[in-house]
């Protein structure tokens, strides 16, 4: 058999050699399945998978008792929507058609077999719906007081989803999960309300469409990203691995192959063949550009991005404050937990308007090496199944009413310091004071969305 020689190892030519490539392929992507991780796994922006925190995460404040919980979920892990499948069939198609079929990895991403189609459409996947089920067991054991079969069956845990379907059936599948957990089959109670005016606001607050989603210029940093250097030395490495010019290559057919290297990893647990067309240098620069978007469209980009949550942000606070009420009139209360069902679209402008994960400096075209190191990495912060969970305690041995309740944060399951204080603990008036100016102006809602 000829064989050849290259700085990149041992190349085999001829029929037998492209057999003896695919083979090698094949048991190259076997072991990787079999390890079960990937090296980027860290760079799949909002696409990453959910890891969740360990038990030690979850420690109470001494001397104090659950009163209420209040949650906002990112529905479980998804199929591609519609839009992206079309762009996985053209780089499929470049590979097969125009690629250097001599190559081993050409031979290995022409033999792949291309099983996406427009119909899934961002359709709950069953790790989705293992992922919700998963997480209601260990809410429920984490905090058994407010998620308790009684509470439950008195409908005092209220559960809120957005409209799109990948959102109510990870509510459908929380549930189910939370009665297993709990050994209760209630029809009855086990109901949940759409709600997209809080839970896809973006629709609906009209400043934010007009000067963000539906305005051109508005992602004008992420477009010159598009044409910077760091993005054309990623198509030209692609495209010295392919065997084609650097021109076949649009920068669509570059984000498509990163979501091929993304999903047969998150949805099937294998390193895809599509991850070989980058390096760890590569997948950095994706990675970025994925941030970028987010940045300028939920997030510190334009101060509407934040401020478009409101109306969520304060139905929040509205709940706590009539728990708060109730416990004082020593009335039962109405709603041990509140969970809401929605998008990575409706967790980032909640934590950007309470002041998360801000740089110092705002992520722009020309600043991707000095924002290496940054805060805001949104596969960090709202992967599949992302949390973010306020608990409300009444506390014992304290001075003053101020004093009596307090709150903690955790965002996916792991605590989450207030902004104000760098506490994991605070009292639930300080925390409602730094946030007053959004809670209670009259005047919000004309200023902000209108």
């Amino acid at each position: 058999m000829p064989t050849g020689v290259s700085g990149r190892g041992l190349r085999l030519t001829g029929p037998a050699g492209r057999c003896s490539l695919l083979i090698l392929w094949a048991c190259l992507r076997l072991y990787a399945a079999s390890a079960g991780r990937s090296p980027w796994a860290e760079h799949y922006g909002t696409k990453s998978r959910y890891r969740a925190a360990g038990e030690g995460s979850w420690l109470p404040p001494a001397r104090c008792t659950q009163l209420h919980l209040n949650g906002l979920i990112r529905h479980g892990t998804r199929y591609p929507t519609r839009k992206n499948v079309p762009r996985m069939l053209e780089i499929h198609r470049l590979v097969r058609e125009r690629a250097d079929a001599d190559r081993g990895l050409v031979q290995a991403l022409a033999g792949w077999r291309m099983w996406y189609h427009e119909r899934m459409d961002g359709n709950l996947h069953h790790l989705g719906v293992s992922e919700m089920a998963r997480l209601a067991e260990r809410l429920a054991d984490r905090f058994p007081h407010l998620l308790a079969p009684r509470s439950y069956q008195e409908k005092r845990v209220k559960f809120l989803t957005s409209s799109k379907h990948r959102c109510v059936n990870s509510t459908r599948s929380f549930i189910q999960g939370l009665e297993s957990h709990l050994g209760l089959r209630d029809p009855a109670a086990g109901q949940w309300e759409v709600d997209d005016g809080l839970l896809r606001f973006f629709e609906s607050c009209q400043k934010f469409v007009r000067l963000v989603e539906n305005n051109g210029s508005a992602l004008h940093q992420v477009e010159i990203f598009k044409q910077g250097p760091e993005m054309e030395r990623v198509i030209h490495k692609m495209a010295q691995k392919l065997g084609v010019l650097p021109g076949a290559i649009s920068i669509n057919m570059v984000e498509a192959t990163f979501y091929l290297c993304t999903y047969e990893f998150i949805l099937k647990g294998i390193v895809s063949p599509w991850c070989d067309l980058f390096d760890k240098e590569d997948v950095e620069v994706l990675e970025y550009l994925g941030d970028l978007k987010q940045y300028w469209k939920r997030s510190y980009g334009y101060k509407i991005n934040g401020l478009s949550s409101y109306k969520l942000f304060q139905n929040i606070f509205q709940y706590m404050d009539q728990t708060i009420e109730e416990n004082e009139r020593n009335e039962p209360i109405s709603h041990t937990a509140v969970l809401r069902f929605g998008h990575a679209e409706t967790l980032l402008p909640v934590l950007t308007l309470m002041g998360y994960f801000k740089d110092d400096h705002p992520l722009l075209a020309n600043n991707f090496e000095e924002q290496k190191n940054r805060k805001f990495r949104s596969g960090q912060i709202s992967p599949f199944a992302a949390n973010l969970i306020l608990v409300l305690y009444q506390c014992n041995e304290t001075q003053s009413l101020g004093e009596k309740y307090k709150l903690q944060l955790f965002l996916n399951e792991k605590p989450l310091p207030f902004p104000q204080s760098g506490n994991l603990v605070a009292d639930y008036d300080e925390v409602k004071n730094h946030y007053q100016h959004l809670i209670d102006a009259l005047q919000f809602s004309n200023m902000t969305c209108s």
